[in-house]
């Protein structure tokens, strides 16, 4: 067992096996921030006493935990005001993530990560290219005009908009209004 900054107790070689992180990006502000999930419980919210805090007021005091049962990670809502969320369904109890999956907590976008994190993946997330430009996805390029959403794309079918944030190119999503698949395209800058 050894401390954290926190001088909290951690089990640090029992997390080494299943590594875990999450981005986290607050709805109509810049940027965003990486955090560890370094023990085998962390509780998310507004308290400055909770493992991840998010001071924000569309989120409770202790609002969810990240737990680690062997090698899967789940979330619980711990009865939050505003409730928690996995990509489109409510958090029910306890719900196993999966690689990109979106936690919704208030105004706070959390997508989780499953291994560790290294400086490659910061700056993946960042600029949303491949550093090989061969390794890039195949589908369509697009070049951003003045007027677009950030992250959004209009559906090939029915041309509603809808969010790509926290996808890469080639992921397969479908259209939150017609059902269709679609394919988040590279971007071309």
């Amino acid at each position: 067992m050894t401390l954290d900054d926190g001088l909290r107790p951690t089990h640090a070689a029992a997390t080494q096996d299943a590594m875990a992180y999450v981005t986290i990006r607050i709805k109509g502000a810049d940027g965003h921030s990486f955090n560890d999930l370094a023990k085998e419980r962390l509780v998310l919210g507004r308290s400055s006493r909770t493992d991840l805090p998010i001071k924000h007021t569309s989120i409770s005091r202790e609002h969810c935990a990240f737990v680690r049962e062997q090698d899967t990670w789940f979330v619980e809502d711990l009865g939050s005001s505003n409730g928690t969320w996995v990509n489109r369904d409510k958090v029910k109890g306890r719900q196993a993530l999966k690689e990109r999956d979106i936690v919704k907590v208030g105004h706070a976008r959390l997508t989780f990560h499953a291994g560790a994190r290294s400086a490659g993946d910061e700056v993946a997330v960042d600029i949303g290219l491949d550093d090989d430009p061969a390794d890039a996805a195949s589908g369509p390029v697009r070049t951003p005009g003045a007027d677009d959403p950030p992250e959004a794309i209009p559906c090939a079918h029915c041309n509603a908009w809808f969010s790509i944030a926290h996808r890469s190119s080639g992921d397969h999503m479908d259209c939150p209004s017609c059902g269709k698949a679609n394919t988040v395209p590279s971007m071309a800058l």
